[in-house]
């Protein structure tokens, strides 16, 4: 396969992952602006733009956040290279430039997922309600995931797709980590302190594996341990970079070794004897280290892939 392909396919199932990611984000957001025990819904909002790394466009473009310009530039702004309906035309764009290596069914469902979705405008959007138009988005990667899955039996057109969703799913994980650590280091039992721990659980969905685990109250020490060690988990650190793993060794002599090299050493910081006392005492400065090692990872595979034919 040609690296040109692969890098589409492989952004194709960024992009895919971000619209999940992202309307699962919001969502959270909007109903923790909604709780009594919100200090302020405008913090909230501002939250989720710091999040996405797009905070200063926003208060370039729209000034002061509220929730019907956050939903509005978070949701369907194409000039916000982040929002829902940015990430699905990129998705689009990216299977379209490969669709013949794609499934009949697979580009059918892209295509028909865009042309639903860009329909919606700002009053449709707040009138018709933000959840119901979320759950849209997210039932959409479902089916689009399923259908790759279902349809594509080549292994050599999966591996770059399910590359990306790994690599973006880590990459939210960390995000989310990063924006809300300070509430994993609260030992209280504030009622404030139980929907932080519980909205960083429903930003990753990984709210009813905890309760399957451990069975008991939330407590901080144990979310980091779910989302940063649990390989069980499908979004946390630990099980995204396993596959990560997996996903890059194949291509290595396409994309080159450096990034099997950086990818061995996230790993490492995932297996380290000394990480549960690193993440109980310095758990910020894991989350930096490990944030910066992911871009270099990321950028390393991009470059890669922007090179000459796979191996």
């Amino acid at each position: 396969m040609l690296l040109r392909v692969a890098d589409h396919l492989y952004w194709m199932g960024r992009y895919i992952e971000r619209m999940e990611n992202t309307a699962r984000a919001i969502e959270v957001t909007y109903q923790a602006s909604l709780l009594p025990v919100a200090l302020s819904a405008d913090r909230e909002w501002e939250g989720l733009l710091a999040m996405v790394g797009q905070r200063e466009d926003f208060f370039a473009r729209y000034g002061s956040p509220s929730a019907a310009k956050v939903l509005r530039f978070m949701s369907i702004d194409l000039e916000n290279p982040v929002s829902l309906l940015s990430s699905l035309r990129a998705a689009r764009e990216n299977g379209r430039s490969v669709n013949g290596n794609l499934s009949p069914e697979m580009w059918e469902s892209l295509n028909a997922t865009w042309l639903d979705l860009r329909e919606v405008d700002e009053d449709r959007l707040l009138s018709a309600g933000v959840i119901p138009f979320l759950e849209r988005v997210k039932e959409g990667t479902y089916l689009l995931r399923g259908i790759l899955h279902s349809t594509l039996s080549q292994e050599e057109v999966l591996r770059p797709i399910d590359l990306g969703t790994f690599l973006e799913r880590a990459d939210h994980t960390i995000r989310i980590l990063r924006a809300r650590y300070a509430c994993l280091l609260q030992q209280g039992k504030r009622e404030a302190d139980y929907y932080s721990w519980l909205a960083i659980l429903r930003s990753v969905g990984a709210a009813a594996a905890y309760r399957r685990l451990y069975r008991d109250l939330i407590t901080p020490g144990r979310v980091a341990e779910l989302l940063i060690l649990r390989e069980e988990i499908p979004c946390s650190l630990h099980a995204c970079m396993d596959r990560v793993n997996d996903l890059l060794r194949p291509l290595s002599g396409g994309i080159g070794p450096e990034a099997v090299r950086l990818a061995a050493d996230l790993h490492f910081l995932l297996h380290d004897g000394r990480i549960r006392k690193t993440l109980q005492y310095h758990l910020h400065d894991y989350l930096i280290d490990f944030t910066g090692a992911l871009g270099r990872l990321s950028a390393k595979i991009g470059e890669g892939f922007r090179g000459e034919a796979c191996a």
